[in-house]
């Protein structure tokens, strides 16, 4: 045999060999495709996401193809052909993995229809098996379409509220409701199932810097992208705020505003003394105002305050709720801020009452209220006492009413020894004298979920107050 032949002969074996090899790896494919849906996707709405994942980990994907039927009608989602190294390739298929995710009934290429569907996925790889038609994998999945929105009900006209002031909203929302509660503006007051009845309430409160006019609204949603709107019919009494001209000196910053920084991860020393206060009273007041909103979502589901809230005791008010203040740095206005609650002064270190009774949520500093106290009295009511010296408590003890959970002090933002105390709902400052006034209190408030009140469990009893130190002061916080 010529060498020439021989070399053809050699050529014509590792092709052959070549080709049983690519034979044994297509055809020993047995294995289909897998679909796997990363999300549920039995009920199915606007805001829905169909996602999910097709892998073959031998061959390759040569094509998939996903839809939906419904009413005999077929609308394609995805129909795709994947590319091959070649057709006698050992590789095959280029593309193992296919990740799919859309919102079918999101901009409505898919009508919104009543009635049964199907969603159908189909996938094929590069085997060999079936007459070279490959390895075929199918899922059908029947769903339940839903597009009608939460039913509404209000059960009684709400009374009037103040800017600033809070109140009770009862209604009814139907089962299908995952969310929901009252809207106003950006804040929203979530909804709770009355005990031992079909009906549900928010307790609200009207931002102060909201114009009256701005709509409540009742509103609820399934989790499939239905939502009921219904605005209620609720008057909104306008009031008007003080307006103050506070004076910043370079001796407090160096004495109030870099202790804060000095023990706050959240701001940094800028170098210079005006930056420094506006990093504090701006920047950092917006930080704790989103920490306090965050700590509300912890509240507990049960009434845990009973009848009217306390004063501090033989207190004298320093400052009011939402007192408007512009800050003068070296004779200009350098910013302007609120002023969320009520400063009170006794006299140095004076034994801080809880206001009602309820369940210690925080012990720390915070921010621009120094050493501070949260309780959580339920369903989204929370008092706040800052710019404290000491703590007589700690996180999650009961306290009754009137029970002595710290000693007041000038850490914080503070310019003099007093309590600033605050009221909130789900995070929004509400205006205290309300809550300090018994009449508002039964009649707009308790008189409402008074037979749903539970009987407190074991709590600190109330402890009395033991003569006060020596040494007044009038200053508030900033």
């Amino acid at each position: 045999m010529s060498k020439k032949n021989l070399l053809i002969l050699l050529g014509v074996g590792i092709l052959a060999l070549y080709l049983v090899l690519v034979a044994g790896i297509r055809w020993g494919d047995k294995t289909p495709p897998r679909i796997i849906l990363k999300e549920p996707f039995t009920v199915v709405g606007p805001a829905t996401l169909l996602s999910l994942r097709i892998e073959d980990d031998e061959t390759g994907l040569q094509e998939v193809s996903i839809r939906i039927v419904q009413n005999l009608e077929t609308f394609s989602l995805a129909a795709q052909h994947f590319p091959t190294h070649g057709e006698l390739s050992l590789e095959a298929g280029t593309e193992h993995s296919f990740e799919f995710e859309i919102t079918p009934y999101a901009d409505g290429g898919i009508p919104r229809r009543r009635g049964p569907a199907s969603l159908i996925v189909t996938a094929r790889d590069y085997s060999w098996r079936e007459l070279f038609e490959g390895n075929w994998a199918r899922l059908n999945q029947d769903f339940t379409v839903k597009f009608t929105p939460p039913r509404l009900e209000i059960l009684s006209s709400p009374l009037p509220i103040s800017q600033g002031g809070s109140g009770v909203v009862f209604y009814r929302v139907s089962e299908d409701a995952t969310r929901y509660g009252i809207q106003i503006g950006p804040a929203f007051f979530p909804g709770y199932p009355m005990p031992e009845e079909f009906s549900h309430f928010s307790l609200i409160a009207f931002p102060f810097n909201l114009p009256a006019d701005e709509p409540i609204q009742l509103v609820a949603e399934d989790g499939l992208g239905n939502h009921a709107i219904h605005t209620l019919d609720l008057r909104v009494r306008s009031k008007k705020w003080r307006t103050r001209r506070i004076r910043i000196t370079d001796r407090f910053i160096t004495n109030t505003i870099m202790p804060i920084i000095a023990q706050t991860p959240d701001i940094e020393d800028q170098g210079n003394n005006l930056k420094n206060f506006l990093e504090v009273n701006s920047k950092l007041r917006r930080i704790n105002d989103e920490q306090l909103l965050d700590l509300s979502t912890h509240t507990r589901q049960e009434f845990v305050w009973q009848g009217p809230f306390l004063q501090l005791s033989n207190s004298q008010v320093e400052s009011a709720f939402a007192d408007h203040r512009n800050y003068l740095y070296q004779g200009k206005v350098v910013d302007s801020e609120d002023h969320l609650g009520f400063d009170l002064a006794v006299t140095k270190q004076y034994p801080v009452e809880a206001a009602n009774s309820g369940v210690v949520v925080l012990t720390e500093f915070l921010g621009i209220y120094g050493n501070a106290i949260v309780l959580d009295h339920g369903y989204g009511l929370q008092s706040l006492y800052a710019h404290l010296s000491s703590f007589e408590v700690k996180k999650g003890d009961r306290v009754a009413k009137g029970h002595i959970i710290a000693r007041s002090g000038t850490t914080g933002l503070a310019a003099g020894d007093h309590l600033h105390f605050s009221l909130l709902l789900h995070g929004v400052h509400v205006n205290p004298l309300e809550w300090w006034d018994p009449h508002w209190v039964k009649t707009r408030i308790s008189a409402k979920l008074r037979k749903h009140e539970q009987a407190e469990p074991e709590i600190l009893s109330p402890q009395t107050l033991g003569p006060a130190p020596l040494g007044s002061t009038t200053q508030s916080d900033f």
